[in-house]
């Protein structure tokens, strides 16, 4: 045998040495990646929605978009080839997959066993309302990635650093500008940082990076749209979240707001794809909302008039955002009355057309219309059947996590605290946000998936045993 021929045959032995150990998460690392290949092979060139044509269009000038955030655009725009839409959802599988492999690294590191930190990641490896949202040219993959990077930055040393604190508060601006639903992220993050007991730089150096970028885009959003801020439709989208409800003989409202009050009776408001939500919000012929003019001027008081509404309706508005928080925790995923279709996030035999404009948009960046292989859809159909979270598992999480950041029993002790809050933190936040402003949709509860398990994993992991048997731990003092 040469020297090179050992030399290859030592490093391969050191190699799986070094992967024996992590076989489970190899193990189910290589089911994701082949369900991520099938799902990229079915569907061609990748999956639309409406809010994917606004991307991409804005992906071509690049400017602050009133309803969406820029960052994902920006993401399309740096992509080597854009008249490959199929590159986009590649980009995104490779992206799930990043996603739980950071997972799995941070919570080794934390010191939960390497099963349970399989099982942990288990989730966003193999749930199929994950893999789908991959396949779809929109921004759920990248923000999960921006958030799931801030919080390994943060937890990654005992306490962090300038370096790791300045790291963590650009990906969430990043992610804040990704989704307008992260804008409050900062808030779990800067908390986390004082239990650390980093130091007063590390928090100015997140509070810093954080507010730098956010700052500069609301500038340069208000410069181009006349507002300051990340997107100028967030009180179009809260008063189609309790227009639904509102009953305007219960308060009085301003004359120049009459017009918001919906006129037909609660229970029987007119829906659009059998949401309401949807069609207080988006339908342009009859939706109120939209007989009010100039645009800045109708964003006004339709906050205004959601505010009145919140004010005078309070334990309405909090059943409403209640039910659909605990929504996300239901045992199967089905659809409620009221909601929107739940097969938009189901693979299919056929190539849903959401939008009526997909195919344009296709051929515009060099493409056919969308395709699909019905075979493989099939196989993906049936999978995803089965292949999901069930509720209650996600709700276990919530509630260990919970308990862990509270110090009970052994978790006082064990210096996973700091962890299990911030994991735990950002879920409820992102996705208690997403509903209390706009409305469910399984879209909004794929973030559970990715960082509810997690938090139930460090949780347990606090329980079992003592700060004298861990390894490498995040202090809550």
């Amino acid at each position: 045998m040469t020297a090179q021929a050992v030399r290859v045959r030592d490093l391969l032995l050191r190699v799986a040495t070094f992967l024996r150990p992590h076989w489970l998460f190899l193990a189910l690392a290589a089911v994701g990646t082949v369900l991520r290949a099938l799902a990229w092979i079915a569907y061609r060139p990748a999956l639309m929605y409406p809010d994917s044509i606004a991307y991409l269009q804005n992906a071509s000038h690049l400017q602050p978009y009133k309803t969406r955030p820029l960052a994902y655009p920006a993401l399309l725009r740096i992509l080597p080839d854009l008249h490959d839409l199929a590159l986009i959802p590649a980009v995104q599988h490779l992206m799930g997959l990043g996603i739980a492999l950071l997972l799995y690294a941070l919570l080794l590191r934390l010191g939960v066993p390497r099963w349970g930190a399989a099982l942990a990641v288990a989730p966003v490896l193999l749930d199929a309302y994950l893999i789908n949202i991959e396949e779809y040219i929109l921004s759920e993959t990248l923000f999960h990635l921006l958030i799931v990077g801030a919080v390994v930055a943060l937890l990654w040393h005992r306490r962090p650093g300038i370096g790791a604190a300045t790291l963590a508060g650009l990906l969430l601006a990043v992610a804040t500008m990704t989704r307008a639903s992260g804008q409050f992220v900062i808030v779990p993050a800067l908390l986390a940082v004082l239990f650390l007991r980093a130091g007063r730089w590390p928090v100015l150096a997140l509070v810093l990076a954080f507010a730098a970028p956010v700052v500069a885009y609301a500038s340069w959003f208000d410069s181009v749209n006349h507002t300051f801020g990340i997107s100028s439709y967030g009180g179009q989208f809260l008063y189609a979240r309790v227009a639904p409800f509102a009953d305007c003989s219960k308060f009085k409202v301003p004359a120049d707001e009459r017009v918001l009050c919906p006129t037909q009776p609660v229970g029987q408001r007119p829906t659009s794809a059998g949401s309401p939500v949807e069609f207080f919000m988006w339908d342009r012929q009859n939706s109120s909302v939209y007989q009010i003019t100039p645009e800045n001027r109708r964003t006004k008081l339709a906050g205004a008039f959601a505010k009145r509404v919140i004010l005078h309706q309070p334990f309405k508005y909090l059943r409403t955002v209640a039910h659909d928080f605990l929504r996300g925790f239901a045992p199967i995923r089905t659809r409620h009355h009221g909601e929107l279709p739940i097969a938009r996030w189901q693979f299919q035999t056929h190539y849903p057309h959401i939008s009526p404009f997909d195919n344009k948009e296709i051929r515009l960046h060099g493409g056919t219309y969308g395709k699909v292989r019905p075979r493989i859809g099939r196989f993906l159909r049936s999978y995803q059947r089965f292949g999901f979270i069930p509720g209650p598992l996600l709700a276990a999480s919530l509630l260990l996590g919970i308990a862990a950041m509270l110090g009970m029993r052994r978790a006082r002790r064990s210096g996973l605290r700091s962890a299990a809050f911030l994991f735990t933190a950002m879920a409820v936040l992102i996705f208690g946000v997403a509903v209390a402003a706009n409305q469910f949709t399984w879209r909004y509860q794929l973030i559970l998936i990715v960082l509810l398990p997690p938090a139930g994993a460090l949780a347990l992991t606090a329980f079992l045993r003592d700060r004298s048997g861990s390894s490498h731990t995040s202090a809550l003092a």
